[in-house]
């Protein structure tokens, strides 16, 4: 998105408090980099009225919904941007979708458009009548990484907070560059774009205007470093282990390297900062608008993922799991925070609990303030009558000599309940990483299915494919640790 010349990205929408804090921004600074691309805040701002004026004309009106696959940034921005000045909502998805797919997720949102070949089409679905402080600006799908996608629907003024916490805390500034290499029909590469449409920075699309192929092209990735000033990246950890391989080292200008949706191993930020990686730590989801706390990565020892303190205006609240534990499920309320998940009426609320979501992670704050990752309550196994986290497990094997990237997941046992399998890239063979396990790992701590690979199976949010890794450790030829 771009802010408009002289005016604050929000103010289409009449609304003064989310554009609180939105500074004017010259029309010549770039909006958009990448190969063969280079589109000023002036221009992106002219196609997005020229794109309004015909979504106006065929019918849309404030409040609408549009289906949008995600397969073309540049299409993707322009819209979202139109719509905006509309008053309308965006749902992006991935591209490629079936058509009965995309009727399901016409039917959960109600919405009432889809955006097909430069055309927009109606869904047959009827308007929706929500309250137009509630109307959703972005409706995003979570993850799914361990469970069913919900829909979240957040609105312009949610989307704003977000953005304007979030360049406060990284210094984004009106000069600087944000290089998105996150999917587009998930938050963290959309949040990318409000953050830049507030700053006045330039989001840069590492494939230029060209249409996006699945998955993380390192290459790509690498290739823009070296060639645009980037001064933001953001990035999964599994994206950073590739990376590595082909740019070890950062560009000079880049200030921050932004890390989330997934724990961060001690091995993997260790070997990117020592190399001068500038890395940053963030903890958040689809339903707070992106990030809620970040802070710049420690080396720390202690149990959990030290991410960093609570943004402005964030709270917390910690759901005890024992009476003796200074630990609990995370709840978190904000003005980031969702309007509700999805539902045909678009009715805000659903999904949260007087004001605040009930997250699955388990967390604490630590005496100085900072937020630590535990794991996830949902996560938590039984195994011979004893709870295991596998998230814990997997952050201690991230240690072991010749593991690169590492998943643990729990897979059916017939007489234990379940067992735990260690799914690893690297030089490390199964009969090494079993030993160090006997050594390192208490008996009920032990991995005891061990699965070298090649590369991880990931989802097209660059996270983990936990339940594809749960069905390729299921054959017998995967070895077995008594």
């Amino acid at each position: 998105m771009a802010l408009p010349p002289g005016a604050g990205v929000f103010g289409m929408t009449g609304d003064t408090t989310a554009a609180a804090g939105a500074a004017a921004v010259p029309a010549d600074l770039p909006a958009l980099l990448g190969p063969g691309l280079c589109w000023t805040h002036a221009a992106l701002s002219e196609r997005a009225a020229e794109r309004a004026a015909e979504l106006a004309a065929a019918g849309l009106q404030a409040g609408d919904v549009v289906l949008c696959p995600a397969d073309d940034p540049l299409d993707l921005i322009v819209l979202q941007q139109a719509l905006l000045r509309l008053g309308a909502g965006l749902l992006p998805h991935p591209a490629g979708l079936p058509a009965a797919e995309q009727a399901a997720l016409a039917d959960g949102v109600g919405a009432e458009w889809c955006w097909q070949r430069a055309r927009l089409l109606p869904t047959g679905r009827r308007r929706a009548q929500a309250e137009a402080d509630a109307a959703p600006t972005l409706l995003i799908r979570t993850s799914g990484s361990s469970g069913v996608p919900k829909f979240v629907m957040l609105t312009a003024a949610q989307l704003a907070a977000s953005a304007l916490r979030v360049n406060a805390a990284l210094a984004l500034a009106a000069d600087e560059a944000w290089l998105c290499c996150l999917p587009l029909d998930h938050i963290g590469g959309l949040a990318i774009g409000w953050r830049c449409a507030l700053a006045g920075a330039a989001m840069c699309l590492p494939h230029g205007d060209r249409r996006l192929a699945p998955g993380f092209d390192a290459a790509a990735v690498a290739a823009a470093l070296s060639t645009h000033p980037v001064t933001h990246l953001s990035l999964v950890p599994t994206m950073l282990a590739r990376l590595l391989d082909l740019l070890p080292a950062p560009p000079p200008s880049l200030k921050v390297l932004l890390l989330g949706g997934q724990a961060l191993h001690p091995a993997l930020a260790r070997r990117a900062a020592d190399a001068g990686w500038p890395l940053c730590v963030s903890y958040g989801m689809s339903e707070t608008g992106s990030m809620v706390a970040v802070g710049r990565w420690r080396d720390d020892a202690a149990t959990g993922a030290r991410v960093g303190p609570l943004l402005p205006d964030v709270e917390l609240d910690l759901d005890a799991v024992g009476d003796d534990a200074p630990h609990g499920r995370l709840r978190l309320r904000g003005p980031m925070l969702m309007a509700g998940y999805g539902n045909p009426a678009r009715r805000p609320g659903v999904g949260l609990a007087d004001g605040w979501l009930v997250t699955a992670d388990l967390g604490r704050l630590d005496a100085d303030g900072a937020l630590c990752i535990l794991g996830r309550a949902d996560d938590l196994v039984i195994i011979g009558g004893e709870q295991v986290s596998p998230a814990a497990i997997e952050a201690k094997l991230a240690g072991a000599p010749g593991v690169g990237e590492v998943v643990v997941v729990a897979v059916p046992h017939p007489s234990w309940g379940a067992t735990l399998a260690a799914c690893w890239v690297g030089p490390a063979t199964a009969d090494t990483l079993a030993a160090w396990c006997r050594a390192e790992l208490t008996p009920r701590e032990r991995p005891r299915l061990f699965r070298q690979l090649d590369a991880l199976p990931l989802l097209d949010s660059g996270k983990p494919d936990r339940r594809g890794l749960i069905e390729r450790v299921k054959p017998k030829r995967v070895k077995f640790e008594g």
